[in-house]
């Protein structure tokens, strides 16, 4: 019995002896690795690497992997910054928009191929230092799978702009086909930093879908009209300029023309606002406020694209002061909520 417990604790000793050495890469010297040496087993063509540093194993491999994610990222944004000058010499460069401009390529991103092979504990601190690696060769793999899966799509929506009758609809495909350029370009950059052409080639740069989106904002020109209705008779009572010049910034920083133009498809935008009186019996008079608008479709027969209503009220002792306020109010509120709207729309993925 008692031989036999020896031996058992014998051959548990070598077993945590043998781990010890293996994964922290022996306890009587420091690696070459955590100096800056390349582990010969991880050679830098084949190999992303970095060192993180910290209490515990876990903490350690989640140091490394944030360290090469960082180092891989740092690389990246310089590689982007290459391929945005490279979409404007060979692409149409396209004019300001809020629409285009919020297209962006990201520099952060989490390696999901990245793996924490070796690691170290320093006998004189206890902390424990981790070596991160990436395989350049199946990040590549990784790279030209989702770049086939974005050409695909990107395909799709460059067939829905350049055919759809709705305009509207025309250019929210060709926004759609930005956002996958851009992706695109992500993938490029990646392969860039891996030092090998990993995505697949594309016919159409970023650039070009970009000049296509921005042509497309050119040919159409909205027109806006607005009315203050009469709550009792339905019918418009006056203009209201500043909810017209509301409506038409809002349409202006996204791209698109406002006021007729030469040979541009117009599409009109009415908006209405009612205000009524409401009796509450108290020293306060309160007005409340209904809008709408309607974004309509410049074929003729179609129904609305864009519907949006809102309401609200505001009061004040003085009775034309409390009808004021409820006027600004609807207007801020009626042209902020159609222009949420047309937003949501564009961004909408025609796929979905």
């Amino acid at each position: 019995m008692k031989k036999t417990m020896l031996t058992r604790f014998v051959w548990g000793a070598a077993l945590l002896f043998l781990f010890t050495a293996v994964g922290c890469a022996g306890m009587g010297g420091t690696p070459g690795w955590v100096n800056g040496e390349r582990p010969a087993e991880y050679p830098e063509r084949q190999y992303v690497a970095a060192i993180g540093v910290g209490e515990n194993l876990s903490a350690a491999q989640i140091a490394a992997k944030g360290e090469l994610s960082r180092v891989f990222s740092a690389k990246l944004a310089s590689e982007i910054e290459l391929i945005d000058r490279e979409n404007v010499v060979d692409g149409v460069a396209s004019a300001s928009s809020d629409l285009l401009d919020t297209t962006r390529i990201t520099t952060d991103l989490e390696l999901q191929g990245a793996e924490v092979p070796l690691h170290w504990r320093d006998p004189r601190s206890g902390e424990i230092w981790a070596y991160a690696v990436l395989e350049r060769n199946k990040e590549c793999l990784r790279i030209r799978s989702e770049g086939r899966d974005l050409l695909t799509e990107l395909d799709s929506h460059v067939g829905v702009a350049r055919s759809d009758p709705n305009p509207l609809v025309a250019i929210r495909a060709s926004v759609d086909a930005v956002r996958v350029g851009a992706a695109l370009d992500g993938l490029q950059a990646r392969s860039r930093v891996l030092g090998t052409q990993c995505a697949p080639a594309r016919s159409l740069s970023t650039g070009q879908l970009k000049g296509e989106a921005a042509e497309r904002l050119a040919a159409l020109s909205f027109v806006v009209r607005t009315a203050d209705v009469d709550p009792r008779s339905g019918r418009a009572t006056a203009e209201l300029p500043q909810l017209r010049e509301q409506i038409a910034g809002n349409l202006s920083r996204l791209g698109f023309q406002v006021g007729p133009a030469s040979g541009a498809r117009v599409i009109p935008v009415n908006a209405r606002l009612r205000l009524s009186r409401v009796e509450r019996r108290t020293d306060w008079v309160e007005y409340r406020y209904e809008g709408s608008a309607e974004v309509m479709s410049p074929v003729a027969g179609d129904p609305a694209t864009i519907i949006v209503e809102t309401s609200g009220a505001e009061s004040h002792p003085e009775p034309s002061s409390a009808r004021l306020r409820a006027r600004r109010a609807g207007e801020r509120d009626l042209a902020h909520q159609l222009d949420q709207r047309i937003k949501a729309f564009l961004e909408e993925n025609a796929a979905e």
